[in-house]
């Protein structure tokens, strides 16, 4: 008895409140959006994007659910003030649907469904308008239905527009935009000369705005590196990397955000409206509800718009902290008003956060050396999941050093003399013959599979830089080509699609199994990387056996990994120059990998706290002919 009356007590609850705690939910949903959405260009890891994606799906759901039920609502013919109340909330949701500035779409494949997101505008206006019209003729509060409506339909508005013009451009630049690019030079001439930040935003964004990184059928040739104004010769590596800092925000705003749209007088102009719409509707209802606290259902409306309002302003004040409106400052630096604002808000943009600003590492002989500490439940075992969570517990993540941008400037210069302004198609050979070692001691691995050159250059690698340190050598090389290693391992493991590699999971179940058994089956058990490393130098391996060799797959099939890993190491240990080869051959790895990786992909990562591959694919994008032919 007592069970049911607790049911029959909850439901007669849900049919008073349930629509109100839903619409309160998706608005606390919107507030998570709002204050976490954008936080996921800079900030790394699962975490994030759970909240964003769980935010983003749940508020859209709960608003939807909330407006079919109140489209069933019969209103009757005596005014009840509730059910006026509960049709006030239509519009309301619609404003929530139309999600904060932040935040428009979680991939870039929701940019594609333009068709499905206008027809998703068309059904939510249909649903609004049908339950306002039901209320309109017994409803005291009719008049506050079209500035809340207005408001609503504005947000969603922006957010459909936003996705329509994300992926939208035109075949290549017009008349119109080349002679508006002849006039750039004229901005930086006007520039505050004791904020540099100003100079390095607008050239971001002009380089941005020529090369359209976002656009795939971009028509675009690398002239113009040969203007002064764009080009980034005589900057430092740290400026370089400021600048390229900026262009991908610009890029993620573009794909990710509303900042497109609502910095423009087009977007100005709707913001005002939607925010005139709120304070309308607020300033009505107090007129018509003197004291809205003494009813439950009109304070719950009343604390629900004023939290609109709130959450409204709040990104209102926000939109000064931002590139883009650093960008419409120097267009009006003339005004004093803007010039003053320009002076408070550049110092203080070199301080945004922009990406995460760090490399993931992946050490595949640490991580051999303690498979066997991670412990399991039988769920993730039954599930095949062990081998993903052990992957997931070894990588980790060092700050981005800036030895390492002076030397992927410097690289990058070198490998532009080989190739010009041609699409990367080499991994390795270029750096090789640079240092005079492309011959039959050393081509042989950069010609491997892709994958199969990573393990193999990993591991060298490793037994070099033990060798080296434990001889005390002094070389600025070595950290920077231990941290290429692991990332380009991080890469390879973790993220294989970068690499546009389809069997690195098989590659690297094997590179793992021979190296258990190579730790495991000698007369000591290995369990130090350094330990390791001296034997893989200094020891002769034994030969694969035939029981070995029937249970390779096709992909790993005649491939001697250590063996491979050991001659390489060896000829390496015998050059003076080693890790300036080991380093070169590391980048131009790197520089193949950026180069050749979709955007779709590069874009993804954007919103995964970004990576040094779209840092450097969007580097070499400024200097490559994409439609380059060899004839």
């Amino acid at each position: 008895m007592g069970l049911i009356w607790l049911m029959r007590h909850l439901k007669e609850h849900w049919d008073e409140w349930g629509i109100e705690a839903q619409v309160f939910a998706s608005f606390a949903l919107q507030i998570t959006l709002t204050f976490f959405a954008n936080r996921r260009r800079y900030t790394p890891g699962v975490s994030i994007r759970f909240i964003t994606w769980s935010s983003y799906l749940l508020s859209g759901f709960l608003a939807k659910v909330a407006l079919g039920k109140l489209s069933e609502i019969q209103i009757p013919q005596d005014k009840k003030y509730h059910l006026e109340l509960k049709a006030l909330l239509a519009p309301l949701l619609f404003l929530q649907i139309g999600n904060p500035d932040c935040l428009t779409a979680l991939s870039i494949e929701d940019n594609r469904l333009g068709l499905r997101q206008f027809l998703g505008l068309f059904f939510q206006v249909s649903s609004v308008v049908w339950i306002l019209v039901k209320s309109w003729k017994i409803s005291s509060l009719k008049f506050l239905y079209l500035p809340m409506f207005l408001a609503g339909f504005t947000k969603y508005g922006e957010a459909i527009w936003a996705l329509k013009s994300a992926l939208s451009g035109n075949s290549g630049l017009t008349i119109s935009e080349l002679d508006q690019e002849e006039n750039v030079p004229s901005l930086f001439r006007v520039l505050p000369e004791n904020n540099p930040m100003v100079e390095l935003i607008l050239k971001a964004y002009y380089r941005f705005n020529c090369l359209k990184p976002h656009l795939n059928n971009w028509l675009y040739q690398p002239f113009y590196e040969s203007l002064p104004w764009i080009a980034l010769d005589n900057y430092s590596p740290e400026e370089v990397f400021k600048i390229t800092d900026v262009e991908l925000g610009f890029m993620y705003d573009v794909l990710y955000t509303k900042a497109p749209i609502i910095y423009t007088r087009k977007g100005f102009f709707l913001r005002i409206i939607s925010l005139l719409g709120l304070v309308g509707t607020i300033c009505g209802f107090l007129i018509l509800y003197k004291n809205p606290f003494n009813d439950e259902k009109a304070c719950f409306t009343f604390i629900l718009m004023i939290g609109a309002v709130i959450l409204e302003v709040y990104q209102i004040i926000l939109l000064p902290f931002s590139d883009w409106a650093i960008i419409q400052m120097i267009t009006c630096y003339n005004k004093p008003v803007i010039r003053r604002l320009l002076h408070i808000l550049a110092p203080r943009s070199s301080k945004w956060k922009r990406w995460s600003n760090s490399l993931a590492q992946f050490n595949l002989l640490n991580f051999c050396l303690q498979y066997e500490q991670f412990k399991f439940s039988k769920i993730l075992i039954f599930q095949d999941l062990d081998m993903e969570y052990k992957k997931f517990r070894s990588r980790y993540r060092v700050e981005f050093p800036k030895d390492l941008k002076e030397l992927i400037v410097q690289e990058m210069k070198e490998v532009d003399k080989e190739r010009g302004s041609k699409p990367f198609t080499q991994r390795g050979e270029w750096a090789l013959k640079r240092y005079g070692c492309l011959d039959y001691d050393f081509k042989w691995s950069v010609k491997r599979d892709f994958d199969k050159s990573i393990i193999i250059w990993h591991i060298a690698t490793y037994i070099c830089y033990h060798s080296d340190v434990h001889c005390s050598i002094a070389n600025s090389r070595i950290e920077m080509s231990k941290l290429l290693s692991n990332y380009m391992m991080y890469l390879l493991v973790m993220r294989p699609h970068m690499l546009c590699i389809t069997t690195s999971g098989i590659v690297f179940e094997h590179a793992c199994t021979k190296l258990l058994a190579f730790m495991r089956t000698g007369p000591l058990i290995i369990t130090e990387e350094v330990e390791a490393c001296r034997i893989l130098r200094t020891h002769d391996l034994p030969n694969q056996s035939n029981l070995d060799r029937k249970r390779e797959t096709m992909v790993t099939l005649k491939w001697h990994m250590l063996h491979d890993a050991q001659r390489l190491a060896q000829k390496l240990m015998d050059k003076e120059d080693r890790w300036q080869i080991i380093s070169s051959v590391w980048m131009e790895m790197l520089f193949y990998a950026a180069s050749n990786c979709p955007m779709d992909n590069h874009a993804d990562q954007l919103r995964r706290g970004g990576g040094l591959i779209t840092h450097v694919w969007l580097l070499l994008a400024h200097k490559t002919d994409k439609f380059y032919t060899s004839d």
